[in-house]
């Protein structure tokens, strides 16, 4: 270390935790304090970091450091390598505290000194890519790339930049050199495939985009673009099981330096901040890190554990995550949600009595909880407790009465109780209540067609909203698939057997990947072909 930057660290340790130095005390035009940069060098006015609005430990992390900046401002002789680092490691402090409108300023003045040192554009490039505008981080990972044409964290930001603003013929070379210095990455693959898509290459886009998945099979961003290029290509069975499968969890891609900012602050805050970050992004194995990382700082902390045992439940470690929600039902019953979580898991093993239990206790604390009185309803119609399901709907409604799902599944359970003609009235009215949602008519379709009840039937009626029901756009393959399976029990109601027959086998062949669904779809056409109509408009395990 120099004398200068000695002396620099002597000023800031006679200003920790008091006023900020002899520093010029100026705000910005909000009014907001900001510490003024040496003149002469082309800097700006930095925003002061409010120590009083940051966690304890992030706070005392950044002091030190702001300080010897302002001791540096301060010592006329600074030189501009000083100047560049003190400023740099502010910027990449606020950055890792997620203080971006801050760290802009702080990189700003940094890169004005220290034009050839490609961190201070490369982490602009950051701050603009989440803190806008796009077209800033584009000029700003453009520069980094010119200093470092070898960083594969900038080709794919930046290639992902140029796709974010219409720029494919930009992006596709940037995607290619990013696949000669890492073939093997999915991320880099990803960007190939999309970039090829834009620019209507849907076979390239088909084998970039497999590559991709291939690599990163839990990545399941890349299913929509690839069912896209599929479709285009005449495709549809594949489009249609990849629509099936379509998420928001992207690649994963290594970036060693931001990665390096998001070390340098360990607090529990910040730590649950960050897992909060890739549990939204999808990468529940991060996060579950995180978390962890934050509890043994903070043990105590229900809703961090409930988030880890969230993140362990998304990765697929549902051991860990059972074991997680128990405790926090053992340390804080309050907790409801964690008896909602572990209540989901159970269902989905096939423990629905413990399943049930559990929505109970957590009803019992909090009555007004209307995502598990909705799920107990469904969990109970599902197991044939048909009568207990309706008064839990009944309950539920009377809390909200335009609570849509709740609506749809309150009239498709009174049909498992007989009581069809109530359920004929409880479905017209919410497609006159919801229209836009289509579950509604798609129910009233199928209990037209297929209701026992022969004063409730009105097959021609049925097929007049089936055929309405194929105009309208669907929004996943399995309302597709619905709309199918309902179309052909309309066509059975009224008799033309051979056209619901050619429509069944269809929605079969769609439907091979979906389990249950193509048990179901057999048995109806089965039927079809012996020129019988079906008499269950649905399953108890239909009821959403």
């Amino acid at each position: 270390m120099t004398v200068r930057a000695m002396a620099a660290l002597a000023v800031a340790a006679a200003v920790l935790g008091g006023a900020c130095g002899s520093s010029e005390s100026r705000t910005d035009a909000a009014g907001r304090p900001v510490l003024a940069p040496p003149a002469g060098l082309g800097l700006q006015a930095v925003l002061r970091p409010d120590f009083s609005a940051m966690g304890a430990s992030v706070a005392e992390q950044l002091r030190e450091p702001f300080a010897a900046l302002e001791g540096l401002v301060d010592d006329g002789d600074a030189t501009a390598a000083e100047l560049a680092g003190a400023y740099g490691e502010m910027g990449s402090l606020l950055l890792a505290a997620r203080e971006l409108e801050a760290a802009e300023t702080y990189f700003l003045n940094a890169r004005t000194l220290a034009p050839s040192d490609w961190r201070w554009s490369q982490l602009l490039g950051h701050v603009y890519r989440n803190h806008g505008p796009l077209a800033k981080a584009v000029t700003s990972y453009e520069h980094a790339l010119d200093l470092r044409p070898d960083a594969l964290a900038t080709l794919l930001r930046l290639g992902d930049a140029y796709l974010a603003l219409g720029r494919a013929q930009d992006a596709a070379p940037l995607f290619a050199r990013a696949l000669a210095l890492e073939a093997g990455s999915a991320a880099a693959w990803f960007g190939a495939g999309r970039a090829a898509l834009a620019l209507e290459d849907d076979a390239e886009a088909v084998r970039a985009l497999e590559e991709a998945l291939a690599r990163d099979p839990a990545a399941s961003a890349i299913h929509y673009p690839l069912a896209m290029a599929h479709r285009r290509l005449g495709n549809l069975e594949q489009a249609q099981a990849h629509l099936a499968r379509q998420g928001d969890i992207e690649p994963w891609s290594n970036d060693p330096l931001l990665g390096q900012i998001e070390e340098r602050l360990e607090s529990a805050l910040m730590l649950d901040f960050r897992g909060g970050e890739a549990l939204a992004e999808g990468n529940s194995a991060a996060a579950a890190d995180y978390f962890d990382k934050a509890l043994s700082l903070s043990p105590d902390s229900p809703s961090l554990r409930h988030r880890f045992a969230t993140s362990l439940w998304r990765m697929g470690d549902q051991r860990g995550a059972e074991a997680a929600f128990e405790e926090i039902i053992r340390t804080a019953p309050e907790y409801t949600e964690a008896r909602f979580n572990l209540a989901m898991i159970m269902a989905g093993s096939g423990r629905t009595d413990e399943a049930i239990a559990q929505l109970a206790a957590a009803l019992e604390r909090k009555p007004g909880y209307v995502e598990a009185r909705l799920n107990l309803a469904r969990i109970l119609a599902r197991e044939g407790r048909s009568g207990d399901a309706r008064e839990e709907y009944a309950a539920l409604l009377d809390m909200e009465p335009l609570n849509a799902v709740a609506s749809l599944g309150s009239a498709m359970n009174l049909a498992l109780l007989e009581r069809y003609g109530e359920a004929r009235d409880r479905l017209t009215d919410g497609t006159r209540t919801f229209p836009d949602h289509q579950g509604f008519t798609r129910a009233l379709a199928r209990l037209l067609a297929a209701a026992p009840d022969d004063r409730v039937r009105d097959p021609r009626r049925a097929l007049a909203l089936a055929e309405e029901l194929l105009d309208r756009p669907q929004q996943s393959a399995q309302d597709s698939l619905a709309v199918g399976e309902t179309y052909a029990m309309a066509l059975a109601g009224v008799g033309q057997y051979a056209a619901a027959a050619a429509v069944q086998r269809d929605v079969r062949a769609q439907a091979a990947s979906f389990g249950d669904l193509a048990d179901r779809l057999a048995e109806n056409l089965r039927l079809y072909e012996r020129g019988e109509p079906s008499r269950r408009p649905w399953t108890a395990g239909e009821i959403p």
